[in-house]
């Protein structure tokens, strides 16, 4: 008993403590701080798991993109069968007007399982087309990084619509850059055609006059 009341031991236990109070104060140093009202963090590259039509899209009172986020619940009905659950908080945005109009817009997806992590939604063409940025390079398993830096998957052979001639689709991409669009199919879930921009042709023709 005269072992636990000594000085030394009560010495020994504010050691203790005080060597506990600085680790924890170190590691909390060491962590990175974020403003609550601090914008989501974008990845470098978006990998997009699907985009269907919109047959039908439901909110909750309340529903808009605030700061780039859902303010509420959405279920949005892809075709007969399934539905999307965008739950309030989800990263996303809104680029076509006429969502409540059947077939007028398109869904873009990146998934985890059935969850919806992230959402775009855009305009639809008809004949279940959706129009995209220029594609800026391959990515693995048959992928392009579109100029938005979405990832999405390119059909074998890519149409290229151009009045210029070009080899492939890399001398599409290394002409072009940005100035082009991409053209996704809803039916085959992939890019199938690239066109050059009007002024895109323009500017090429103009480079290839001078000597």
């Amino acid at each position: 008993m005269r072992q636990f009341v000594t000085v030394g031991f009560w010495a020994s236990l504010l050691a203790l403590a005080v060597l506990s109070w600085g680790l924890v104060a170190l590691a909390r140093d060491d962590e990175p701080t974020v403003a609550p009202d601090a914008a989501p963090v974008v990845p470098e590259d978006r990998e997009i798991d699907l985009i269907a039509m919109v047959f039908a899209a439901q909110a909750d009172p309340g529903f808009d993109i605030v700061d780039g986020r859902a303010s509420a619940n959405m279920q949005v009905r892809v075709d007969g069968f399934r539905y999307m659950n965008i739950r309030t908080g989800t990263a996303g945005e809104n680029r076509c007007a006429d969502l409540a109009e059947l077939a007028s817009c398109a869904i873009a997806v990146d998934l985890l399982g059935e969850a919806v992590l992230w959402f775009s939604i855009v305009p639809l063409s008809p004949r279940n087309l959706v129009e995209l940025p220029a594609p800026l390079g391959f990515r693995d398993g048959s992928k392009l990084q579109l100029a938005n830096d979405w990832v999405v998957p390119h059909a074998d052979v890519v149409r290229r619509d151009c009045d210029e001639d070009t080899t492939s689709l890399t001398d599409f991409m290394d002409r072009f850059g940005e100035r082009a669009t991409s053209v996704y199919s809803l039916d085959d879930q992939q890019i199938v055609r690239v066109v050059c921009t009007p002024d895109a042709t323009v500017a090429v023709t103009t480079t290839l006059a001078v000597p």
